[in-house]
């Protein structure tokens, strides 16, 4: 049995949207749902936030969940995952075998969605990462730069990822499939 660890990153200095971790949505804190949803996915050994904020570890133990203290000087959040992953691999003694990081400002994801993105690297151990991601459905969103567009082959591999709106509709073509990343990444 593969150990799985789930990391969630949060912090409350966002630059587009700060204290967003502990906004409220239907009276319930954003990383709150987030942790309950992750926690309900079976195959995850282990559902961990890696914040750098008191008052979201608090929140998170207040819960009944498990958050890790981090370093606040990261600037990505697979940079304070992999912090995290350090203290917890020796806290707990243990490797993991896959981690999934899982934005905290994810609340509509389901277990299902963990679950198919994580499969691929369990059945198949030459697979490093996988990625999930959406149609993107409107203008406006492809053009938004909160959303990480994703470029794909021929297989739906992807070739890249990008804020600005690619690929590109400027030269008139408008039946150009557009896709967004789900933040969720196991590797």
């Amino acid at each position: 049995m593969k150990k799985i660890l789930a990391l969630i990153p949060a912090r409350m200095g966002s630059s587009r949207f700060p204290g967003k971790p502990m906004t409220l949505l239907l009276g319930t804190p954003m990383i709150g749902h987030v942790y309950k949803r992750v926690s309900e996915c079976k195959i995850l050994t282990e559902t961990v936030v890696a914040t750098c904020d008191l008052e979201i570890m608090n929140y998170i133990n207040s819960i009944g969940g498990k958050a890790v203290m981090t370093g606040s000087h990261h600037e990505r959040a697979s940079d304070r995952c992999a912090e995290a992953l350090g203290i917890l691999e020796k806290e707990n003694n243990i490797g993991y075998d896959i981690v999934v990081m899982i934005q905290g400002d994810e609340p509509m994801l389901t277990p299902e969605m963990i679950a198919a993105a994580v499969t691929p690297l369990i059945e198949n151990e030459a697979i490093e990462i996988t990625n999930l991601m959406s149609e993107i459905m409107t203008q406006e969103e492809h053009e938004d730069p909160a959303e990480v567009k994703v470029v794909v082959d021929l297989m739906d591999n992807a070739l890249y990822f990008s804020r600005e709106p690619i690929p590109s509709r400027k030269k008139g073509v408008t039946d150009i499939r557009m896709l967004k990343q789900v933040c969720l990444i196991p590797f």
